[in-house]
């Protein structure tokens, strides 16, 4: 009967707090307002292990981590390569099209074997810290010399295990029932299972646990007053080991969830009586939050010692969120991380025409959807086809692009088989999801917002200040010329400038290295003052030692891999050292050949560099023309003439009354160091900028560049002749000049194009070994839900596994993987 009313008085409970909790907010993080998303970004690179000189290609995804959607928050990702000694050896900036990019490192020829890293982030990610940086390993071997050695983190055995202990929402309360998670690891962070016993200081045993994946388990426990807690093991040696369990606190509360079943969250909030009536009358709010950003809020009155409210989740898109009870005053009383998971099947499939191929056979995957009905619409892809040694095979669970935004992102730490916990076919990885959020959870009580130190970029920005030379004061009437000039198509820009001196070119595309030019002239169009540039580098992130957190290959110098080393680590060995043996062979072929990794269009290979005369060099730079110049104009010095050259040009050469018919222009062509620039360019480029001016009139224009369509206004007419307009050569800053500055300037990185040879020819007339790695390499693939995709490519001359790899993102924000396996035999033909 006492049972009865318990359970009676449990459901009064229930449902009066279920009324009492009121949703006070939620949040479409996907608003206008930048400041309510949270990005995340994920690099597919084509394998894991490289040699010098090769290249590493990847496909770069960046998604609002709220809907894990791709989004345009950002436009500018900068990617890096970092060495075992964490210093930055490569930095790009890629340019973002709708959260898409991609790009290539190519390695030195000198990098010696160790673990490297690439790391990648946008400049409002800085915001929330390096969390949601994306980093991973990719291993280098120099089968050259002493530089076979790996340089990397040196692990020591243990004797001991270490045993963490997280109690649920995050601290034991005294006369509480609380769950307490565990997590036992050896000395690289691998996880140990293991069993024990729970044990108080009055020396009583209060129960037993065991890990049941990776290291990692649970026990209940209720705290007694006056009491500390201990567990006690046995190491491999049979001797006992103690370690301590978290205090446990007189008053507060605890979190417990209980199931995350059919749409609803079920949670309890337990507290003791020592607690209850000082909380009787407060104000607590539950905030369900993702990526720190607020999602919903609900408020409510706790009123006994053993509340429950169930929680609708159906609504929550996929991923990791964190529940956070706090009081009025704001301040977290306890917290827990939850997974809201989708059971997504199988979304893509990949076949081969055959399971065996020979040496140099066309190699056709065909890539579908295995949702035909349409529901799937637009799912961005990138492909990858490399030799199967190269790839992760340190597990059968390795980081994926699901694993990585749904999960790794997420927590600290590195997560042993990652892609364990969405393979739908096991039936415990919600289980030990769970396990690894209540063990390896990050639990911020900071979430809250701080002010946002990082803008979102779109494009590059320049921008500096102008004082006067000799007084630290603003330049007043002013205006800072800025010319950006590639060999595509300059650019000139007349920048105002504010009160303080400050001016700003923002949201500019640039690609590749260009020479940015800027000047400032006063209200006479005369150079004066002192143009101050900001830095034109980007100031990259701080590294973290994030290789300590990381397991990795071991050295053969390091541990020497002694008869007392765990069967694991002698395995690892035995694989490392069959790893440089085949590293071995094929270096020797590609010396003897002369081969690089990835086979390129052919290229032009300059075996010497002729050098011109002083008097031919000044020359071929003042005229950049086809022919000689019919006409020139060189500004003298002391020139007082007209502020910007298209006034000149109007006034001098373009269709006045004075000159012959022959010579008439009204339409001319128009070059900037022999780039051809739009009238606009030439309206905003002022004299003081101008060395000379160089003129074909009509007939000598057309004799040298034919026929050619000018933009006047919103049409195109035919040009009528041609004005090169040369750049002062003290502009090349040949001696310090106080108001112009020229620098190199790095835009975007121009990704380049992935080359695989066509094999038409027999092994026997083609000689030249075919000894690539990376067999196949395709960033853009855009999948309907009707059609299928084609991988076409042909096989190298290697006998090796080759596995392909496609990875990639749906229109409405799965992430989405892909594998399949095929053998190159020699005997197959």
């Amino acid at each position: 009967m006492k049972n009865y009313f318990k359970l009676v008085l449990i459901l009064v409970v229930n449902q009066i707090l279920s009324l009492n909790f009121q949703s006070l907010y939620s949040q479409n993080t996907s608003s206008e307002d930048s400041t309510l998303i949270a990005e995340k970004v994920y690099l597919h690179i084509d394998r894991d292990s490289y040699y010098p000189g090769d290249d590493i290609w990847f496909k770069a995804y960046l998604i609002d981590a709220t809907y894990n959607l791709l989004t345009s928050n950002s436009s500018n990702l900068h990617v890096e390569l970092i060495s075992p000694e964490l210093k930055i050896l490569n930095s790009q900036t890629i340019r973002l099209t709708e959260g898409l990019g991609n790009g290539d490192f190519h390695l030195p020829d000198t990098l010696e074997s160790g673990v490297y890293s690439i790391r990648a982030y946008t400049n409002y990610m800085r915001n929330f810290g390096d969390e949601l940086f994306f980093s991973r390993n990719i291993i280098i071997i120099n089968v050259s010399g002493d530089s076979k050695e790996f340089s990397g983190r040196e692990i020591n055995s243990l004797n001991n295990p270490e045993i963490s202990f997280y109690p649920e929402g995050g601290s034991l309360v005294e006369n509480v029932v609380s769950k307490v998670a565990f997590k036992a690891t050896d000395a690289d962070g691998s996880g140990v299972d293991l069993s024990g016993e729970i044990y108080s200081s009055a020396g009583e045993k209060m129960t037993g646990f065991k890990s049941t994946h990776k290291g990692m388990g649970t026990f209940i426990l209720e705290p007694a007053p006056g009491l500390r807690y201990f567990a006690i093991i046995k190491n491999r040696y049979g001797d006992s080991v103690r370690y301590e369990l978290p205090e446990s606190f007189s008053k507060g509360i605890v979190l417990n969830v209980s199931g995350n079943d059919q749409g609803l969250l079920s949670l309890t909030f337990k507290t003791n009586n020592e607690t209850l009536p000082l909380i009787m009358n407060q104000e607590f709010y539950l905030t369900i939050a993702k990526c720190k950003i607020p999602f919903e809020t609900y408020s409510s009155r706790i009123k006994s010692l053993n509340s429950f409210i169930d929680i609708p989740s159906g609504d929550l898109p996929e991923g990791i969120f964190m529940l956070t009870l706090s009081g009025s005053d704001n301040k977290p009383v306890c917290e827990r991380l939850i997974f809201i998971g989708k059971n997504h099947e199988n979304i893509i499939n990949l076949e081969t025409s055959k399971a065996v191929y020979g040496r140099r056979d066309s190699v056709s995957v065909r890539i579908s959807l295995a949702d035909r009905s349409g529901t799937t619409k637009n799912v961005f892809l990138s492909a990858s086809a490399a030799e199967n040694i190269f790839t992760d095979n340190s597990s059968g669970f390795p980081s994926t692009i699901s694993s990585w935004f749904l999960l790794e992102s997420d927590i600290h730490g590195s997560v042993e088989e990652p892609s364990y916990y969405f393979d739908i076919s096991n039936p415990d990885r919600l289980r030990d999801l769970d396990l690894l959020l209540l063990t390896q959870g990050w639990r911020d009580f900071e979430w809250k917002y701080r002010e946002f130190d990082y803008p979102a970029e779109h494009g590059f920005s320049i921008s500096g200040r102008v004082r006067k030379k000799f007084v630290d004061e603003p330049f007043e009437n002013t205006t800072v010329t800025v010319g950006i000039f590639d060999n595509k198509k300059p650019s000139i820009n007349i920048v105002p400038i504010d009160d303080s001196g400050r001016f700003l070119l923002k949201d500019l595309y640039i690609s590749g290295k260009v020479n940015l030019i800027a000047s400032v002239t006063n209200d006479k169009d005369k150079l004066k003052g002192w143009l101050i540039l900001d830095s034109t580098r980007y100031n990259p992130a701080k590294i973290r030692n994030f290789l300590s957190e990381t397991t990795v290959f071991q050295t053969r110098k390091g541990l020497g891999f002694n008869s007392e080393q765990p069967e694991e680590s002698q395995s690892e060995e035995k694989t490392f050292k069959k790893y440089i043996q085949y590293s071995e062979f094929k270096e020797a072929i590609r010396k003897k050949y002369k081969l690089s990794d990835t086979i390129k269009l052919g290229e032009v290979k300059i075996t010497a560099k002729r050098i011109d005369t002083p008097e031919s060099a000044k020359v071929k730079s003042s005229h950049y023309l086809r022919g000689i110049p019919d006409r020139e104009f060189v500004v003298p010095p002391d020139y007082k003439g007209f502020s910007t050259a298209y006034l000149l040009v109007n006034a001098r050469f373009v269709s006045p009354v004075r000159q012959p018919l022959a010579f008439r222009m009204q339409n001319p062509f128009y070059m900037i160091n022999g780039t051809e620039v739009t009238e606009d360019d030439i309206k905003a480029l002022p004299m003081s900028m101008v060395d000379r001016i160089d003129v074909l009139q009509p007939a000598s224009f057309f004799a040298n560049f034919g026929r050619r369509l000018v933009k006047r206004d919103t049409a195109y007419v035919n040009a009528d002749g041609a004005i090169s307009i040369i750049l002062r050569e003290d502009l090349n800053m040949s001696r310090p000049q106080y108001h112009s500055v020229n620098v190199e300037f790095s835009g975007y990185s121009e990704p380049r194009i992935f080359y695989s040879p066509r094999h038409h020819t027999t092994l026997e007339t083609d000689y030249k070994p075919d000894l690539r790695t990376t067999l196949y390499w395709q960033p853009d693939i855009r999948l309907e839900s009707n059609k299928d995709f084609y991988l076409n490519f042909y096989n190298s001359d290697n006998s090796s596994a080759i596995k392909v790899i496609v990875e990639g993102i749906t229109g409405n924000g799965i992430p989405v993987t892909g594998k399949t396996e095929y053998t190159i035999d020699q005997q197959s033909q």
